[in-house]
């Protein structure tokens, strides 16, 4: 059995970026590739399982005991370990680094948020936005939270579900309308043209079989052509009747 941790971006080259899937398992870890074409059998299953924690930058350690759990990804001492917890939560903290506010427009709306300033426009493709402009940027962490907070109002929100990134928006009109309602001047990227997969299709879905082969992927979700599945945190992934995880 094997929990979702998260689709994972990698810059190959300029204007190539591509996904894989980091998994966790009671040994440790486990990467697959989702490379356009590539096929792929395997059911997302509503039974979850610990991810595990992040116990210093860029580091990531297994859960001790795999523990399976009602909601969410982590279980109560591996959430408890990790140095994120309280930047996830908006909490004050005292992460290094310069960070860095965002907006982004996926599909008809637009949210703010705040990365590592090196983690653009990585954090926009996992996210799965369309367009995305860095709004400040050389800050501490709480320095961007307090933006982002700022920032927030009926136009624009913090969170954006899943089924509402599977359309594409021709253009930037609304960011850019917003932008220059707020006197923002950023400039704005977009972000599907770095990546090498094609125009999401398909029918969205949080649960269930997904068999065929890698049509598209955009943010955590993966497509086939037909069903645009979401790879959500802490999920399992279920081994199909007579198939196993290995043929993915």
């Amino acid at each position: 059995m094997k929990s979702i941790i998260k689709v994972q971006w990698k810059k190959v080259s300029e204007g190539n970026w591509k996904a894989s899937l980091l998994l966790a398992t009671k040994e440790g870890f486990e990467k697959r590739g989702l490379e356009p074409g590539r096929g792929l059998s395997y059911e997302v299953a509503n039974e979850r399982r610990c991810t595990g924690y992040a116990p210093s930058p860029g580091e990531r350690a297994k859960c001790p005991e795999f523990r399976e759990i009602e909601k969410g990804s982590q279980c109560p001492e591996c959430r408890g370990k990790d140095i994120y917890s309280g930047y996830v939560r908006g909490e004050e903290n005292d992460l290094d680094g310069d960070f860095s506010v965002y907006m982004a427009q996926i599909g008809g709306m637009v949210k703010v948020g705040v990365t590592r300033k090196e983690k653009i426009p990585k954090r926009w493709i996992e996210q799965g936005a369309d367009y995305g402009a860095e709004i400040v940027s050389g800050i501490s962490s709480n320095e961007a939270l307090e933006k982002e907070d700022e920032l927030t109002d009926g136009e624009i929100t913090q969170r954006i579900r899943k089924e509402k990134k599977t359309s594409t928006p021709k253009n930037p009109d609304k960011l850019s309308k917003i932008l220059g309602k707020r006197d923002l001047d950023a400039e704005i990227v977009d972000v599907q043209n770095l990546t090498v997969y094609p125009e999401i299709e398909g029918e969205f879905n949080r649960g269930g079989l997904l068999e065929g082969k890698i049509q598209s992927v955009k943010g955590q979700i993966v497509s086939n052509g037909r069903v645009a599945m979401a790879m959500t945190s802490g999920k399992t992934l279920k081994q199909p009747d007579q198939k196993g995880l290995n043929s993915f």
